[in-house]
C-alpha cells in the first residue's frame, strides 16, 4: 500500500532534476511526450505518488519513472481514444468504468465471464489503459478499484496472459491506482486457477486483494453502487456513451 506521508521537497527534487539532467545528457531515441514532461515539470503530484509507492526509495523511483515515460511514448497512451480503439471491446461491457466504491473510489470493471484466450491482448489493454487515463485525468490521479467480476465464469474464459497482462501493467505503469482489487463472485472450480493467479502478484497487491461475495461485498461497495447482478440495487446497463 501507497504510503500516506508525503516525501520531502528535497526527495520530490531530487528526481525531478535527476530526470531532467538525464533527458539532457541521455536523450531517448524517442522523445517522451511532452505532456508527460509537463506532469513533471509543472506539478509535484505524479512524482509524490510514485514516491509513496515506492516507500521513498528515489533511486527507484527514478528509474522507475524513466521506465514509465518511455512506455507511455512507444504505448502511444495520449494517442487513445474512443475511434482507434477495439469498437467491439469498448462497446460490449467486457471492461468499462461505473460508480464508486465505499472509498468514492471509480470501479473498473472487468466482466470475466466475456474473455476468451481468442480475443486479442494489445487491444484489450489498449482498453484497459483507455480507462484508466480517462478516470486519472478526470480525478486529478486519484486511486481506482479493480473489480473483477467473476458471475458465472467458466474454465473456457480463463487466460493467464491476459490476468498477467493486466497485473504486468499495474504493477509497472500505474503501482499508485489499485484502492482494491475486488474478485467478485470466484465460482469454485475456478480456486485452484485462482491460487495460480495469486502467484503473480507481488506483495503490495496481495494486501488489497479482496475475494467477494454477494454476502459481503457490501464492505467495500455499498448497495447504491453495486449491479443487480452482484446483489445490489443498480440497475444500470452498459453503453458506451
Amino acid at each position: 500500500m501507497p504510503s500516506d506521508q508525503d516525501p520531502t521537497a528535497e526527495q520530490i527534487s531530487q528526481v525531478k532534476t535527476s530526470i531532467l539532467q538525464k533527458l539532457e545528457k541521455e536523450p531517448p531515441a524517442e522523445p517522451f511526450h511532452p505532456n508527460d514532461l509537463k506532469r513533471i515539470t509543472e506539478s509535484d503530484l505524479w512524482i509524490t505518488k510514485l514516491l509513496q509507492v515506492y516507500d521513498f526509495d528515489v533511486e527507484k523511483c527514478i528509474t522507475r519513472l524513466w521506465d514509465n515515460l518511455a512506455w507511455r511514448k512507444s504505448f502511444g497512451v495520449y494517442d487513445i481514444n474512443e475511434t482507434n480503439l477495439n469498437q467491439e471491446y469498448l462497446n460490449d461491457g467486457s471492461i468499462f468504468v461505473h460508480n464508486k466504491d465505499k472509498d468514492g473510489k471509480p470501479l473498473l470493471i472487468l466482466t470475466i465471464n466475456m474473455h476468451s484466450k481468442s480475443r486479442n491482448l494489445d487491444d484489450l489493454l489498449r482498453i484497459i489503459v483507455f480507462w484508466i487515463e480517462k478516470v486519472q485525468r478526470e480525478t486529478n490521479l486519484d486511486k481506482m478499484t479493480i473489480f473483477m467480476d467473476m458471475t458465472g465464469t467458466g474454465l473456457s474464459n480463463l487466460d493467464l496472459d491476459f490476468t498477467k497482462g493486466i497485473i504486468g501493467m499495474i504493477e509497472t505503469k500505474y503501482p499508485y491506482v489499485p484502492n482494491y482489487i475486488l474478485v467478485h463472485d470466484l465460482p469454485f472450480l475456478l480456486n485452484a486457477a485462482f491460487k495460480v493467479v495469486k502467484t503473480f502478484l507481488p506483495a503490495e497487491a496481495l494486501k488489497i486483494l479482496k475475494v467477494t461475495t454477494k454476502k459481503d461485498l457490501d464492505q467495500y461497495v455499498d448497495k447504491e453502487n453495486s449491479l443487480k447482478l452482484w446483489g445490489g440495487n443498480d440497475d444500470y446497463v452498459y453503453k458506451f456513451a
